[in-house]
């Protein structure tokens, strides 16, 4: 990458004074029932997309997939609804997409779907309500809704980077060291610049924390490249990006290694455990001349035998890939605020979003009370997908019981 000559610092933290509003995330709501349908609280079905637009059309790239693993969401995914309304909840806009089925299911994870709206739509301050259906055996049916807020800067993203592997735009805020892009942007020719940070962010601390964690609210970047439509994008070096700096919509992207959201090497393996750990134990496990007899030496210690032992390192780095794929920001989803208590707590019974505020509750069981967690959005020049944990210390004896059950081998909470 060639050396930029000139700082160009970004807030971390906080967005400068004067910038115009970006889009809103997606919001989930909670499944609600009609008839002939079922429904679930919590549903695992999750949705990330990513947009551009041409002169007459707004284009939303939709990426829809199964968090559990469990809904088979690339059998039983039927069709998706798309109901916009305006501000007055009148409705502007209605249409039904069949799903089309991949001819061979590969991991029957994800379900991709783009939807073309007229760009007038995009004008004013709309929402677009999408429904994904599910049918299952017997004709049963269920659906997950997701929110998209619609907004007139989107007019102005016509550039999409697309992946060469299956020609679709990317929608994660990662990619890996192995992918390759394409910059596609038929209505201009006008370059991307693509800044390159070095920064590396440290793991979230525990919930009960009231400690101040210092951090940079400005960071520079080290190098910067130009692309023109049509080149081909590769990012070799791991690491932070970011993509049309400088316009209203930037976007933050996270390179990582070619196994990503996986972990599979020892040595990440071991970092991970600062959650289970304390400073001594990390010490030595960080330490260690074999990463890997340190990992599975750790695990073997927990469960007192190998097959729990491979039991328990299934569900924890499961966790930790789902975390990835959910929470990953301007770092690694499993270090986020969200991910530390994804990994230690599982998934939460409910999760609810009011405005910037995302509350997950966990339910009262025979293993663990009733815990609340609350996480606020905070503003980022790189991603919209950084949430902060409200830290409480009455948090603290539910953290210590929780990771005591995993040192006991404990995991079904």
């Amino acid at each position: 990458m060639v050396r930029i000559a000139v700082i160009y610092s970004l807030l971390i933290l906080g967005i400068a004074a004067g910038c115009r509003q970006r889009p809103e995330p997606v919001l989930r709501r909670p499944v609600s029932t009609t008839q002939g349908a079922i429904s679930t609280p919590d549903p695992e079905v999750r949705m990330q997309y990513s947009w551009h637009s041409s002169p007459d059309s707004l284009y939303l790239h939709l990426l829809f997939y199964d968090v559990s693993r469990l809904m088979e969401l690339q059998r039983t995914a039927d069709k998706l609804t798309i109901h916009i309304t305006n501000e007055n909840k009148t409705t502007l806009y209605r249409d039904t997409l069949q799903i089309t089925k991949p001819a061979v299911p590969d991991s029957g994870e994800e379900i991709w779907v783009e939807v073309a709206l007229p760009a007038s739509l995009a004008t004013g301050n709309n929402t677009a309500q999408l429904r994904l259906w599910q049918k299952f055996a017997g004709e049963a049916t269920m659906y997950s809704v997701f929110n998209v807020q619609l907004q007139s800067l989107m007019l102005e993203k016509t550039g999409v980077l697309t992946s060469i592997k299956n020609d679709r735009p990317i929608i994660y805020n990662y990619i890996t060291t192995s992918d390759s892009l394409v910059l596609q942007n038929p209505d201009s020719i006008e370059n991307m610049t693509v800044y390159y940070f070095t920064q590396e962010f440290a793991p979230a601390i525990p919930p009960m924390s009231q400690r101040n964690v210092a951090q940079a609210k400005t960071i520079s970047p080290t190098d910067s490249v130009m692309f023109a439509p049509g080149d081909t994008v590769t990012f070799n070096r791991e690491g932070l990006y970011l993509l049309w700096a400088g316009t209203s919509y930037p976007t933050g992207l996270l390179v990582e290694p070619w196994h990503f959201p996986k972990i599979t090497m020892a040595k990440e393996m071991l970092q991970p455990l600062i959650y289970l750990t304390t400073s001594a134990e990390r010490e030595k496990l960080f330490n260690a001349v074999d990463p890997k007899k340190a990992v599975d030496d750790f695990w073997i210690g927990v469960a007192g035998e190998r097959h729990l032992a491979r039991e328990l390192i299934r569900t924890y780095y499961g966790r930790v890939e789902h975390a990835n794929k959910l929470y990953t920001s301007h770092k690694a989803g499993w270090t986020t605020d969200r991910g530390m208590i994804y990994l230690i707590y599982g998934p939460p019974s409910d999760i609810s979003k009011v405005g910037n505020t995302e509350t997950w509750i966990y339910r009262e069981s025979d293993l663990q009370p009733y815990t609340k967690f609350v996480f606020t959005k905070k503003q980022n020049n790189f991603t919209e997908n950084h949430y902060e944990l409200i830290r409480r210390r009455e948090y603290e004896e539910g953290w210590y019981s929780a990771v005591a059950k995993w040192r006991a081998g404990i995991t079904d909470m």
